[in-house]
C-alpha cells in the first residue's frame, strides 16, 4: 500500500512542479482573475450607490466586496486541469501509453490536481487573499473575519478542488467521443461558475433556483467557501456541508468508474 501511494505521489509533485515551471500563464491567470474582481467590484459599487438599501441579498458593500474577491480566489485554486489533460492525451495519441503503463489514469490524474491545487493556493490564494482582506478591512471597515473561519477555508478550498477534478474528468471522457472538447471546456466552466456562486451569491438567485441548487454539488464549490470564510456558516451547518461535499466527491468518482470503463472502449490506437 504504501509503495503504491508513493508512486501516486510522483504525480502529485509533478503537479506541484507544473505550475511552478508555468509561472508565465500563472501571471496570465493572476491578471484575468484580479481584473474580473475589480470590474465586479466596480459593479457592485454602482449598484450599491443607486440602492436605497445598504445591504442587499445580506451583504453590505464590503462583505459583497470580499465576496468578490473571495470568488476569484477560489476560482482559481481550485481550478484543476483534468480535462485538459484528457483531451490533450487523447488528441495527441498519448492516451495509448497512457493505459498501458501499470498505474491508474484516474488516480493519476486525482494526485496531479491535488498538486495544482497546492501551488495555486500558495502562489495565488495566500497573496492575493491576504492583501484583498487588508484592503476591505482597513479600507472599507471589513469586519467579524475570524482566524478559525480563515483556516476552514482551506479544508473546504480542497474539498472544492476535488470536487472539481472530478467534474474535470467527467466532462473529459467526452473527448473520447468528440473532438469538440473546447466547447464542452469553455461551456463546462460557465455552467459551474454559475451556478456555484461564482458570479453573484446564490442568495440573489430566486427561491426556487436556490432550493433547486441544495440539491446539486455546485453550492459546495465556490459559495461554501467563501461563506466559511465571511462567518456566514455555523459549526452544524458546516459540517454537514463538508459531509455533504464529501458525498458528492464520492459519488461523483463512482460514476466516473463506471463512465470510464464504457469510454475506453472507444479509443482507437494507430502505430507499428
Amino acid at each position: 500500500m504504501r509503495r503504491r501511494l508513493k508512486k501516486y505521489l510522483i504525480f502529485m509533485r509533478s503537479g506541484f512542479q507544473t505550475v511552478l515551471a508555468y509561472r508565465g500563464m500563472l501571471l496570465l491567470w493572476f491578471i484575468g482573475a484580479l481584473v474580473s474582481a475589480v470590474l465586479m467590484g466596480l459593479v457592485w459599487w454602482a449598484i450599491y450607490s443607486f440602492s436605497p438599501q445598504s445591504m442587499i441579498a445580506g451583504y453590505a458593500f464590503p462583505q459583497m466586496l470580499m465576496y468578490v474577491i473571495l470568488s476569484a480566489v477560489v476560482g482559481e485554486v481550485i481550478y484543476t486541469d483534468t480535462m485538459g489533460s484528457i483531451t490533450d492525451d487523447v488528441r495527441w495519441g498519448l492516451i495509448g501509453m497512457r493505459l498501458m503503463k501499470p498505474i491508474n489514469y484516474r488516480v493519476q490524474l486525482g494526485f496531479s490536481a491535488v498538486g495544482d491545487f497546492l501551488a495555486r493556493i500558495l502562489l495565488i490564494g495566500v497573496p492575493v487573499l491576504t492583501a484583498g482582506t487588508l484592503i476591505v478591512v482597513f479600507g472599507f471597515g471589513l469586519g467579524g473575519i475570524q482566524w478559525y473561519n480563515i483556516l476552514l477555508f482551506l479544508p473546504a478550498c480542497f474539498l472544492s478542488a476535488l470536487m472539481f477534478d472530478a467534474f474535470g474528468f467527467l466532462f473529459g471522457q467526452l473527448a473520447f467521443r468528440t473532438q469538440a472538447m473546447f466547447g464542452v471546456a469553455s461551456m463546462s466552466q460557465i455552467v459551474i461558475s454559475f451556478l456555484s456562486g461564482g458570479v453573484v451569491p446564490i442568495s440573489l438567485f430566486p427561491a426556487w433556483a436556490q432550493t433547486a441548487l441544495t440539491y446539486t454539488p455546485f453550492p459546495t464549490l465556490v459559495s461554501l467557501p467563501v461563506r466559511i470564510f465571511l462567518g456566514q456558516v455555523g459549526w452544524t451547518e458546516m459540517l454537514i456541508a463538508f459531509a455533504i461535499s464529501i458525498a458528492w466527491i464520492v459519488g461523483l468518482n463512482v460514476i466516473n468508474h463506471f463512465a470510464y470503463k464504457s469510454s475506453v472502449k472507444h479509443v482507437v490506437v494507430f502505430g507499428g
